[in-house]
């Protein structure tokens, strides 16, 4: 009996830890507690998975306003049909459309530490993303892209001190590793000109004393400095490249004209172009000015990188070397695969460790064994 009640008393806690009150401790000099510190709580990263909760429960689709542009806040666009100053065609396929007019984004976002109220949003003809019309709490009315998951009533603000939150504006100095952002300046006060089409961002990877290390849509990873402001979350308007014109004249109210194929055209006019049956290009697909289009990457070897730290990966050879690490063409899944162009020969190189030690002892032993008599 007494080794039972021996037994419940030790599996009981009776003499475990117990979490007791700690005492105080006096201040001396002051003749009272000190008062207590509150440890500084790190900000919780906005990534790619918390924006997608949020547009699961709010929705991805933004309710567009049936309303006119504020007049003051635009401008009418005045076309030149892929023409520049000397009338010489520059981009092609370009001309007519529906009238438009520009309006006037805020990509700076000037107006520091003053909260602002969406009124609205709004559709842009000039842009892939939505805008939205937001008031200020002085009265001033602006438009800034509008970031997905904002509604109409929700409060923004840009400051350095601004909660992390899908539409706040703060330097990249004070924007947590791993959070997605838009709307990025490429120099301190320049504004925005990164992400800025609808449904992008680029995701914050590293930081350290002086620059922050961004991972592009286009696999490329660039430094910027910490001054850079930017915009937390993403473009608004996801779906813009699931959308189904329908019709011919919708991409003509556009302000696109029709593309003719190179290889109906007259050879004085195109690489592809003569014959007199469909024989084909008989030759690399390129532009109308012989330009390569196997999808290489042409930018200059000679060309500084400068910020950027690794070069973004050509869509010909991601899809070449996709299968090595079992994944799809997807950039994120190459890991530490480096892949590089070769401007002669349009080959490539992939360094990954032994793997490609292993395909080529491989190939010289089938080689050495094609040869033996």
């Amino acid at each position: 009996m007494a080794s039972l009640i021996r037994t419940l008393i030790i599996y009981s806690g009776v003499y475990g830890n117990v979490k007791r009150n700690i005492p105080l401790t006096i201040d001396i000099d002051a003749g009272r507690p000190k008062p207590a510190i509150n440890k500084p709580l790190l900000p919780t990263p906005l990534t790619q998975e918390a924006n997608n909760r949020i547009l699961r429960e709010i929705g991805i689709q933004e309710p567009l306003a049936k309303c006119r542009v504020v007049e003051q806040l635009s401008v009418r666009r005045v076309k030149f049909g892929g023409r520049n100053n000397t009338g010489r065609i520059t981009t092609r396929h370009r001309g007519g459309g529906h009238a438009q007019r520009l309006r006037l984004i805020d990509f700076k976002r000037q107006r520091k530490d003053v909260p602002a109220t969406v009124l609205r949003i709004e559709y842009d003809p000039t842009r892939s993303a939505h805008v939205a019309l937001v008031q200020y709490v002085d009265g001033v009315l602006s438009y800034i892209l509008c970031p997905a998951g904002v509604r109409p009533g929700h409060v923004l603000v840009a400051s350095a001190a601004a909660p992390i939150e899908p539409g706040n504006c703060l330097p990249l100095r004070h924007i947590p590793v791993n959070s997605i952002v838009h709307n990025v300046e490429l120099r301190p006060g320049a504004g925005g000109q990164i992400a800025r089409a609808g449904g992008t961002y680029v995701t914050l990877v590293e930081k350290d004393d002086m620059f922050a290390t961004l991972r592009m849509a286009s696999t490329e990873l660039r430094r910027f400095p910490l001054d850079c402001w930017a915009t937390l979350g993403q473009v608004s308007n996801i779906e813009h490249a699931k959308r189904i014109l329908k019709k011919a004249g919708t991409k003509r109210n556009l302000g696109w004209r029709p593309s003719v194929r190179g290889i109906a055209m007259n050879p004085n006019s195109h690489p592809h172009g003569g014959g007199t049956s469909k024989r084909g290009t008989k030759r690399p697909r390129c532009s109308i000015w012989g330009v390569c289009r196997s999808g290489f990457q042409t930018r200059s070897q000679q060309k500084p990188l400068g910020f950027i730290v690794k070069r973004k990966l050509c869509g010909r050879l991601m899809k070449k070397y996709a299968g090595i690490l079992g994944g799809s063409a997807v950039a994120a899944q190459f890991g530490n695969i480096v892949v590089v162009g070769e401007r002669r020969n349009l080959g490539a190189k992939c360094t990954y460790g032994d793997y490609m030690l292993r395909q080529e002892e491989i190939h010289k032993s089938k080689k050495a064994a094609s040869t033996r008599p």
